[in-house]
């Protein structure tokens, strides 16, 4: 009897020892997390860019960005907000900087097949003025659609959301 269950302690111990040695590893998550908003389909995907242009054009540009934060869990950085004030326009209007904390969450796979595959666009961004904002950051008003400032940890910011990329040419 004990024999027997001997043997059987020793298949278990071996075979699920064995079992165990030569199942697979967890597949480590190879998605690419990245900002929809103004996202260029001629580049690939930037995960943590130092600089970013948020208005798709020169007029607003994150820089010196510092990620403590990237991934399924969404993005939390610091840098500086090089954005033009367009008065009278946006050729003529100064140049104003601040320091911001960026914070992008909500990542989705766009829906359309010309996005590149195993990429998750974060979907909301806030950029956010801890020293101050530009004059036409207003809390509580909305610039267009998915365009709202908000104030974020007592910090006005503008908010945008639904940022998925269409993965057509800008």
């Amino acid at each position: 009897m004990i024999r027997i269950f001997a043997v059987a302690a020793c298949l278990v111990a071996c075979f699920g020892f064995s079992a165990a040695a030569s199942a697979d590893p967890a597949e480590p998550d190879t998605t690419i997390y990245a900002i929809g908003k103004c996202y260029d389909p001629s580049q690939p995907p930037v995960q943590r860019p130092a600089s970013f242009a948020y208005n798709c054009d020169k007029t607003g540009v994150m820089q010196d960005m510092t990620w403590s934060a990237w991934g399924s869990d969404g993005a939390r950085g610091t840098g500086t907000d090089s954005s033009v004030e367009c008065q009278p326009n946006c050729a003529q209007g100064a140049t104003l900087v601040n320091p911001i904390v960026v914070h992008a969450w909500n990542p989705v796979t766009s829906p359309t097949a010309a996005c590149p595959q195993g990429v998750k666009f974060y979907s909301d961004l806030t950029i956010a003025y801890p020293k101050g904002a530009p004059p036409w950051i207003n809390p509580g008003t909305t610039w267009s659609p998915g365009t709202d400032f908000v104030t974020v940890d007592g910090m006005p910011a503008v908010h945008y959301s639904e940022l998925n990329p269409t993965c057509e040419p800008l």
